[in-house]
């Protein structure tokens, strides 16, 4: 009896050793722990900080700019300096998605969509949604009148509440706006126009009921899992605390929302008159050419992407730079004076005016990066052994870009806690962007919507300060800048005191 005991403890003994060597050559980092790995160093870290690009900064420094960590079962490899990152982006052989329970459940336990999958499967469908968006507008002129369009409704919101909501406060007349979402219906639209014929109104309770869940959703979560990701058995014996039940519970309302509007584009499509590429797709399974890739629940799957992703990045640079716009009026003041002069009070800002508006188009630099600063990379997995800044990374593992260390690195910004669009402008007055300006990624991965995510942030920003001024609400203490941690961080909730340009 005895003897059983003790063999099994040495077994137990052994195992619990296993588990904590690293591969040889593997990047350093915090030691490993039975079953958790080094998962408690990390939360450690992240809790002292308030953030996980923060925590993975601070082992950065300690470790160098390739960390190797093991979340419970998954081994992951942080890239924190430029070099680091770019070799990330361009390599081959870290072209694929991570794979589990956190990123096959949002889509029915199958690996579908566009951002969490790879290989032929991803390229033949990314191929496909990005030749037919373009029919539709993207990256052209229809795009830049869809995106004035939304311009227009958005100074419409404000002017509306400008003249219902009339405030007078020191004796001049404003109103407060929360800033926090105001952007993000406006930017769903840009896509959605195109995605699926359909402009949501800001006022649509459904909508507005799932983005306030999304908000929580992202905010309860981060870019590399959850728990019910790194321990899968934490989905059945603890569903709440692992946020399994969260996750499932919002996404099942996302697939509800999009299955219905799916189900109307198949009850109105007509075969050869494609209104947009949802039903440019839905022609596809309909065609004898039809590959195994296109299936209906691939088309929601991508509709999911896009309505998820395709505002978050977009809004959040808007928010977050409209917040450091409150607490710079200078940089709103030189804004305001480019578009004066080069477009004036009368007639509207259009994309054909950013060629000659180099200061707002660096605030849009300087938006994203200040926003994406704070972020992460969509984790990407190795599809075979390979090498990082001469580490071993082994087949499988996570690896996954901190874009801190290179878009807030002090060596080659100078100040980069510091919003300064002047940064992006050469002594000729000329935009300049360099090369360690990575916020959209880099390589075959490198983010599809980067072009309309700049045109929104330029346009919204040029119609705004066009007609309206922007400060702190009189009375309120100027808005934090650490925002809140998450998938991708968010500002917050802020006000702007907003009052009619004079």
């Amino acid at each position: 009896m005895w003897l059983a005991v003790i063999f099994f403890m040495c077994i137990l003994a052994l195992l619990a050793y296993l588990d904590t060597r690293k591969p040889k050559n593997y990047p350093p980092g915090p030691e490993w722990l039975p079953i958790v790995g080094s998962m408690l160093a990390v939360r450690k870290l992240r809790n002292r900080t308030g953030y996980l690009y923060k925590a993975t900064a601070e082992l950065a420094r300690v470790y160098g700019p390739v960390i190797g960590l093991r979340i419970g079962k998954d081994r992951q490899v942080v890239c924190y300096d430029y070099a680091a990152i770019k070799e990330m982006l361009t390599k081959e052989e870290l072209d694929g998605r991570p794979q589990g329970p956190f990123y096959e459940t949002r889509t029915w336990g199958i690996r579908r969509g566009l951002l969490l999958t790879d290989e032929e499967f991803w390229q033949e469908q990314r191929r496909f949604v990005m030749r037919h968006l373009r029919e539709f507008g993207f990256g052209k002129k229809t795009m830049s009148e869809l995106v004035e369009a939304e311009a227009a409704q958005l100074v419409n919101m404000f002017s509306n509440k400008l003249i219902t909501e009339e405030l007078t406060v020191n004796g001049i007349k404003g109103t407060i706006v929360p800033m926090r979402d105001a952007f993000s219906v406006y930017v769903l639209n840009t896509l959605w126009s195109m995605l699926a014929s359909i402009r949501y109104s800001p006022d649509d309770g459904e909508l507005k009921t799932l983005q306030s869940l999304l908000t929580e959703l992202f905010a309860s979560i981060d870019m590399v899992g959850a728990l019910f990701s790194q321990f899968p058995f934490l989905r059945y014996v603890a569903p709440e605390k692992s946020g399994y039940k969260q996750f499932m519970s919002i996404h099942q309302r996302v697939w509800k929302f999009l299955k219905e509007e799916l189900d109307n584009h198949k009850d109105t499509f007509k075969l050869n008159s494609p209104r947009d590429l949802m039903d440019v797709y839905l022609e596809m399974l309909h065609s004898q050419e039809k590959k195994p890739s296109f299936s209906e629940s691939q088309l929601l799957a991508i509709c999911m992407d896009m309505f998820m992703a395709g505002s978050e990045t977009t809004s959040k640079s808007l928010g977050f730079g409209f917040l450091y716009m409150l607490l710079h009026p200078e940089v709103q003041r030189k804004a305001q004076e480019e578009i004066d002069r080069v477009i004036g009070r009368e007639r509207t800002p259009t994309l054909n005016d950013r060629p000659n508006m180099p200061y707002v188009e660096a605030f849009v630099l300087e938006s994203v990066r200040v926003f994406m600063g704070r972020t992460f990379s969509i984790p990407h997995r190795a599809l075979k052994d390979c090498t990082v800044q001469g580490y071993y990374i082994p087949k499988d593992t996570m690896v996954i870009a901190n874009f801190n260390g290179v878009l807030m690195d002090k060596k080659f910004w100078g100040d980069p806690d510091v919003f300064r669009p002047d940064r992006f402008i050469d002594a000729d007055g000329t935009l300049h962007v360099p090369d360690q300006y990575l916020p959209f990624g880099f390589g075959k991965h490198r983010c599809m919507g980067q072009t309309l995510a700049r045109s929104n942030i330029f346009l919204f920003t040029a119609s705004l300060l066009q007609k309206f001024n922007f400060n702190v609400p009189p009375n309120e203490l100027p808005p934090c800048t650490n925002g809140v941690d998450g998938v991708t961080p968010s500002p917050g909730e802020f006000n702007a005191f907003v009052t009619f340009r004079l």
